[in-house]
């Protein structure tokens, strides 16, 4: 639970909501104070900020409560689960016989390895 609200990425989460929210809510004050002069078009501005610092507040509670190591896991296994579930079976990579580059044959052997090893992709590099 202190991982989540107290972590190096949720006080930043933190920090940029108590930043947005505010910021909206005075925006949206000005363009009442813009409408309220005579401007027709601040009408719809005075609203729309409103709902800008509301769609804030659901993005920072998503992102808090979403952990970002298993997203992947999760959507690897959901796939790996619809494949099996329609009888795909994994493919051999295709290989072109004609003057294939060493350096480009050894690259896409390194592919193939990761992709029969079933890791989750990212970009962490772990």
């Amino acid at each position: 639970m202190r991982d989540r609200w107290l972590s190096r990425r949720a006080i930043t989460l933190h920090v940029a909501v108590v930043l947005w929210v505010p910021g909206c809510l005075f925006a949206g004050w000005w363009q009442v104070t813009r409408a309220l002069d005579g401007n027709g078009l601040s009408y719809l501005y005075s609203v729309e900020w409103p709902v800008f610092a509301i769609v804030g507040v659901w993005m920072w509670w998503s992102l808090l409560h979403t952990d970002p190591d298993s997203v992947g896991a999760r959507a690897q296994r959901r796939l790996q689960a619809a494949r099996v579930a329609a009888g795909v079976a994994p493919r051999a990579p295709v290989r072109h016989l004609e003057e294939e580059d060493e350096e480009l044959a050894a690259y896409n052997d390194h592919l193939a390895h990761l992709v029969a090893e079933g890791r989750a992709k990212t970009w962490r590099g772990r």
